[in-house]
């Protein structure tokens, strides 16, 4: 059985996660008018390159927390292979107490300081062509960590859930070879 919070907490920043992902239509569609422009019209646009930029990171920033609850990001750990359920949950619980959770805290508060003295600078691009208000696409950071954070704090929920024996694998740490995870995305 799920606990409700981290229930609540994974259908958000999976919604979140969702719509970000809508977003790679919209960087497609800029970045293609802006080769074919650039390649037959000869029109350059910082506004364009800018934007190309500012999509990419709004849709990496909020697919982090998605990926983070799947299981799907990236791990590099040899003898987490070699554990069984129980030591994966115990390690993950170790690595989130011990680096993910203060780390993401630490990125929290300084996004939060990143927007507020860019907002004060009124912070814009160097050219006169480019975005101007540079802290609306700064403030993905701290809204990305706040969402990370929640992300965690499900998966600690669930962990702890697992090792009492009142909860299944949580998806965030249970075993997967790639093939399969490849193979489940697309059915």
């Amino acid at each position: 059985m799920d606990s409700p919070i981290a229930g609540k907490i994974d259908r958000c920043v999976t919604f979140i996660g969702m719509a970000a992902g809508w977003l790679l239509f919209a960087l497609t569609a800029v970045v293609c008018f802006d080769v074919i422009t650039r390649k037959f019209f000869v029109f350059q646009s910082t506004f364009l390159q800018e934007l190309e930029w500012h999509l990419h990171t709004v849709i990496f920033f909020l697919a982090i927390p998605m990926a983070y609850l799947r299981g799907i990001h990236v791990r590099i750990d040899i003898l987490r292979d070699r554990m069984g359920d129980r030591g994966r949950a115990k390690l993950e619980l170790i690595g989130l107490f011990l680096l993910a959770i203060p780390f993401t805290l630490f990125l929290l508060k300084y996004g939060i300081d990143f927007v507020a003295q860019s907002y004060a600078q009124n912070e814009g691009s160097t050219s006169m062509q480019g975005i101007h208000h540079r802290w609306i696409i700064k403030s993905i950071i701290p809204i990305a960590m706040l969402l990370t954070l929640l992300s965690l704090i499900a998966t600690v929920i669930r962990g702890v859930l697992f090792l009492a024996g009142k909860g299944p694998v949580p998806e965030a740490f249970a075993r997967k070879e790639i093939a399969a995870v490849a193979v489940e995305e697309i059915r």
